[in-house]
C-alpha cells in the first residue's frame, strides 16, 4: 500500500539561464505537493557521455508522475533530452504518467515530437501543452495530471 505523496520528477531539456523552460518547470513543480525532484539537462561537450543518464532513469522508474518541459527555440527536441527518452524506452518504464510542456516559438512541432517519443516509451500522457510567449502556465492542468496519476497508481496516497 502506498503511504505517502506521489513522487513527481521534473525533467527540463535546458539549464540555460536565458531559456524560459527551466523557469516554467520550477513554477509548475511548485504547484504540486512536496515530494519531487528536478533534473535540468544542460549542454554536454561533444563526445562526452551523459553522467546523469542512469540516475535520472532510476528516478523515472520510481516516479509516478514525470513532468517534462522542453525548450522549443528550434523545431526539434534537445539532443540530451532525446537521449534520455531513448534510455527510458530501453529501461521499459511503461505505465508512468507524464505531463508534457514545450516552450517557445516551435512549441507545437516540438510537442508533437515529444509526445511521440514519450508514447513510444509506453508512458501515459496525462497532459500536454505548447506554450508560446506570455502564455499562462498550465498549473491547474498539471494538478489534474497529478490527480489522475494518483487515482490510477496510488489511490491511497496523500493528496
Amino acid at each position: 500500500m502506498h503511504d505517502g505523496y506521489l513522487f513527481t520528477l521534473g525533467i527540463c531539456g535546458s539549464a540555460a539561464e536565458d531559456d524560459p523552460a527551466p523557469e516554467v518547470l520550477s513554477a509548475l513543480l511548485g504547484a504540486l505537493p512536496p515530494v519531487k525532484r528536478a533534473a535540468f539537462l544542460g549542454e554536454l561537450p561533444a563526445g562526452q557521455t551523459d553522467p546523469l543518464l542512469a540516475e535520472i532513469v532510476a528516478d523515472m522508474r520510481d516516479a509516478e508522475l514525470i513532468v517534462i518541459v522542453t525548450p522549443a527555440t528550434v523545431p526539434q527536441l534537445p539532443a540530451r533530452l532525446n537521449d534520455l527518452l531513448r534510455a527510458a524506452y530501453a529501461a521499459d518504464l511503461a505505465g508512468r504518467y507524464a505531463a508534457l510542456v514545450a516552450v517557445g516559438p516551435y512549441a507545437q512541432a516540438v510537442l508533437h515530437e515529444l509526445r511521440a517519443a514519450v508514447a513510444t516509451g509506453g508512458f501515459v500522457i496525462a497532459s500536454a501543452f505548447a506554450l508560446v510567449e506570455d502564455a499562462p502556465l498550465p498549473e491547474a492542468e498539471l494538478r489534474a495530471a497529478y490527480t489522475a496519476a494518483r487515482a490510477a497508481l496510488a489511490p491511497h496516497a496523500l493528496p
